[in-house]
């Protein structure tokens, strides 16, 4: 596969705040995604949660076969502006809702036998009544993920998860009813973030093991998100050997949910330097930067574990290594004295008011989880195509009240 494309993006022509999505790199990740379908069928599924900046949607149709999805928001805008190829999951359905998510979807997979037992009867009467066919599937949780970097805060396999059914729990269901797997077309997993093909093969043993022979039947199986396919690192002949293997194992079809892997590198937030600290008490400087860390990166304001990407900018995280250099720790707008990051970026020059900070990988799971706290503006919404910057969308003072009240 091609290397992904260099950035082209000129921060002198970004009015900042802006989250900026370059158009040539997402198309880069989403060809790589097509390359793994066409050459194994899988079904590669847009995962709304990780970024839905939905004026993309159409353009993805090129690539991807549907979205997938975690509430009725979130589905009804898969369907609207992608298609009728809506996968959904959530841990539990409300009954007010389940009408018009079945309207908007075409796969519901619930989180237990319970929500299933529920659900059963009203997906068949919406069939007979509408002529429209749902598949139906069921999470599982191997236990198992494998090695964390970041400890349980993401891992959805963690002691006392709520997500997935476990196989003792599932073998406890089919010994009360054999018959509870009747209906469903499929089983849905989530255990990886940000892994590679190693993860993945170093899974499936395991996934097998605990539920292989409940494959036998099905229609597919879904291994969810976290695998980083359109890393320049990846070996994507790799996979593609992997789940074909997989699939002509089991005689089962696979689905994906990419989310992170479709905004890899893609994005970046644009900011710019409004006002630099200095303090005789610490061997950095405090760039107050037009964003805040709390509103607009809250995955790096709760893990600190996570590095935050800023272009011409190396991370040290040791302040003792920080004498004598251009060393910074960035500091953003709202009155929180938390509103900051924890380890410095090192420059090769100084900072100046006014210089633009361009953060890196920084669309996914950040631009979909803003918060407006001390109604700090939230950022523009900005593509960038061949040299040229167009705004999607800008947000007002009309946007932070309206959610108030």
């Amino acid at each position: 596969m091609d290397k992904r494309p260099a950035s082209t993006l000129d921060a002198s022509q970004i009015k900042t705040a802006a989250f900026v999505i370059e158009e040539e790199i997402l198309r880069h990740n989403l060809s790589i995604l097509k390359y793994v379908h066409d050459k194994t069928g899988a079904t590669m599924l847009h995962a709304l949660k990780a970024w839905a900046t939905w004026q993309f949607l159409p353009m993805e149709r090129e690539y991807l076969q549907g979205t997938e999805v975690s509430s009725l928001n979130e589905a009804r805008l898969g369907y609207e502006e992608f298609g009728p190829e809506v996968h959904m999951f959530a841990p539990a359905y409300q009954d007010h809702e389940f009408e018009e998510i079945m309207k908007y979807c075409s796969t519901i997979i619930f989180n237990s036998f319970a929500q299933w037992q529920k659900f059963k009867s009203r997906i068949e009467e919406f069939h007979a009544k509408s002529g429209k066919t749902i598949e139906c599937g069921l999470r599982i949780n191997p236990e198992y993920s494998g090695e964390s970097e970041h400890g349980d805060l993401w891992s959805p396999t963690a002691p006392g998860s709520r997500l997935g059914i476990r196989i003792s729990e599932f073998k406890a269901a089919l010994a009360n009813d054999p018959k509870a797997l009747e209906g469903i077309d499929g089983l849905h997993l989530h255990i990886f973030f940000e892994k590679d093909l190693a993860d993945f093969k170093a899974a499936l043993p395991v996934i097998e093991e605990k539920f292989g022979e409940y494959f036998k039947g099905l229609k597919w199986v879904n291994f969810g998100g976290g695998l980083k396919f359109t890393d320049d690192n990846a070996d994507v002949e790799g996979y593609i050997a992997a789940i074909n293997e997989f699939q002509e194992k089991h005689n089962v079809h696979t689905h994906f949910e990419p989310g992170a892997a479709i905004a890899w590198y893609a994005g970046s937030l644009v900011s710019s330097v409004l006002d630099i600290v200095e303090r005789d008490d610490v061997p950095y400087k405090i760039p107050i930067l037009d964003i805040s860390f709390e509103d607009h990166l809250t995955d790096f304001f709760v893990s600190s574990d996570l590095d935050l990407e800023v272009r011409g900018a190396t991370i040290e995280r040791d302040d003792t290594k920080l004498a004598g250099k251009n060393a910074y720790k960035f500091g953003g707008m709202t009155c929180i004295a938390g509103d900051k990051m924890a380890y410095a970026h090192i420059f090769p020059a100084p900072l100046n008011v006014g210089d633009k900070v361009v953060i890196d990988h920084a669309i996914q799971y950040t631009l979909i989880k803003i918060t407006m706290f001390n109604g700090v503006q939230h950022p523009a919404i900005v593509s960038w195509k061949d040299g040229k910057a167009t705004t999607l969308r800008e947000f007002s003072y009309q946007d932070y009240k309206s959610r108030m009240g």
